[in-house]
C-alpha cells in the first residue's frame, strides 16, 4: 500500500459500496481508477538547474452509476475528480519534457448499461541532455476498477518506459529508474468500471461513443436485437 491515506480511503469506501450494491443499487457506483504517479528528477539543459516533476496528467476514469456514465479522466476515486493537472504548455515551458500525445484511451472504460469513464494515453519524451532518475508510487496495475451489477471492469493501468529501443513495464513502487535523454514514458491509465448489463445500453449512446472514438466498433457493447422471425400462433381454435 502506497501514498499514505489515498488508497486505503478509496479501498474502504469501495468495499462498502460493493457490499451495499444489492440492497441499495441506486446509491452505489462502480470502481474508479487508482493513483499511479511518476516523479522525474534531473537537470534542465535550458537553465542548467535541477528539476523535479510529478505526473498529474493522464488521469484515469471514474466509475459509472445509475445516474449515467463515469467521468472521463477524472482521476482516483478518493478525490472524485478534485485533483486537476496543470497546463501541458506550461509544463513543456518549465521542464525539459515534450507531450507528444495526451488523449483519451479508447475502450478503457468498463462496458455496462452505463459505461465507465475512459482513462488517458500519454506519450511523454524526456528532452534532457544527461541521465535523469525517476520513481513511481501507486496502485491499479494488477486489480482493475470493478464493474457493478453486471457491468464490466475497466482496464487497469499500463505504464511503460521506452529507452534505447527497449520497452520495460513500470511497476507501481520503484526508485532510481534510469531515464536517458530521449526516453519516452508511454502511459495508459485505467478506465472506470461499468454499471448494469451492457446489453441494456441505449443504442444511441453506443453510436455516440463510437463516433467520439472512446469505444471501438470491435469492442463496443452490443445491444440485444429483437428476433426477426414472426411470432408463432398458438395451436387450437380461437
Amino acid at each position: 500500500m502506497t501514498l499514505c491515506t489515498n488508497h486505503p480511503a478509496q479501498d474502504i469506501a469501495e468495499a462498502m459500496l460493493k457490499a451495499l450494491a444489492r440492497s441499495c443499487p441506486d446509491r452505489t457506483l462502480a470502481g474508479w481508477s487508482k493513483r499511479f504517479r511518476i516523479a522525474v528528477h534531473g537537470v534542465n539543459p535550458r537553465t542548467s538547474r535541477p528539476f523535479i516533476w510529478h505526473l498529474f496528467h493522464a488521469r484515469g476514469g471514474g466509475g459509472a452509476c445509475v445516474a449515467g456514465d463515469g467521468w472521463p479522466t477524472a482521476g482516483e476515486g478518493q478525490a472524485a475528480g478534485g485533483i486537476k493537472f496543470g497546463s501541458v504548455e506550461v509544463a513543456e515551458t518549465r521542464f525539459p519534457l515534450f507531450f507528444a500525445r495526451h488523449e483519451f484511451r479508447p475502450d478503457s472504460g468498463g462496458a455496462g448499461k452505463f459505461r465507465g469513464g475512459v482513462g488517458s494515453i500519454l506519450e511523454l519524451r524526456a528532452e534532457t541532455t544527461e541521465p535523469a532518475k525517476a520513481n513511481t508510487a501507486g496502485e491499479g496495475v494488477t486489480y482493475a476498477p470493478y464493474g457493478l451489477l453486471g457491468g464490466k471492469d475497466g482496464l487497469p493501468h499500463r505504464y511503460r518506459l521506452i529507452s534505447r529501443k527497449k520497452t520495460r513495464m513500470l511497476k507501481t513502487k520503484e526508485v532510481g529508474i534510469p531515464v536517458m535523454p530521449g526516453d519516452v514514458f508511454f502511459v495508459e491509465s485505467s478506465g472506470g468500471g461499468g454499471y448494469g448489463d451492457p446489453a441494456r445500453r441505449d443504442p444511441r449512446a453506443i453510436a455516440e461513443d463510437v463516433a467520439n472514438g472512446v469505444v471501438t466498433r470491435t469492442r463496443g457493447p452490443r445491444p440485444k436485437r429483437a428476433s426477426s422471425r414472426p411470432a408463432r400462433r398458438a395451436r387450437g381454435r380461437a
